[in-house]
């Protein structure tokens, strides 16, 4: 767990609150104990009732589920990327058949917490998936104008025979939150290029290309 993604300034005052809060809430439970010699004796070998304990469950709570509300944004303001997402890709690679650019159907899914983001990507032809990559790091970056871009490195392997087909990229992804969109860009190392456009279609996370 890091804190990339939460807001420095307020973060440091948010811990300390937090600190005095979970002391008055262990105080207050230790007192509350003291009736119960037996439940004491084992709350002294329980961590998740010590002081460093609870602020632990309090910042792994908002960094896996309470981010998303408002009531967080004091200390952190992304956007929320969860969820499955369905588009194109389109490859600066030349289609030996038809002489055109590769048009690919391109599925995203995205696993998210406040400290931490991963990209699934499944890409296929014709309702087949052909590849996959998973990336290998990411950083959620908020622009001038507001919004966010998302930018990634990823490790590709691919289902085909095909020799170095398996590769590693870069790509970046503008974040449209009114249509629910990423449209940017990717590069890899066998020197393609290309475009991609995805939008949500669902928050439900499956693991794979199509639902077969």
């Amino acid at each position: 767990m890091n804190f990339k993604n939460y807001k420095t300034s307020t973060l440091v005052s948010f811990i300390v609150i937090l600190a005095i809060f979970c002391n008055v809430t262990y105080l207050k439970l230790d007192e509350f104990l003291i009736q119960f010699p037996k439940f004491k004796e084992i709350s002294n070998y329980i961590g998740f009732l010590s002081i460093l304990g609870l602020m632990t469950l309090v910042i792994k709570l908002i960094d896996s589920y309470f981010w998303k509300s408002k009531i967080t944004n004091l200390i952190i303001e992304i956007p929320n990327l969860n969820g499955r997402y369905e588009g194109f890709m389109t490859s600066s690679y030349i289609d030996s058949v038809t002489g055109k650019a590769m048009k690919m159907q391109c599925v995203m899914e995205i696993i998210q917490k406040a400290s931490s983001i991963h990209v699934f990507t499944y890409i296929g032809k014709d309702g087949v998936q052909t590849s996959n990559s998973e990336t290998i790091c990411e950083v959620l970056k908020k622009k001038e104008n507001g919004f966010y871009t998302l930018y990634y490195n990823y490790g590709n392997n691919s289902n085909l025979n095909v020799e170095f087909n398996d590769h590693k990229g870069t790509a970046y992804l503008e974040f449209f939150p009114d249509i629910e969109s990423l449209r940017g860009n990717y590069f890899n190392e066998r020197k393609n290029s290309g475009t991609i456009d995805v939008k949500l279609v669902s928050k439900k996370i499956i693991g794979r290309f199509n639902e077969k």
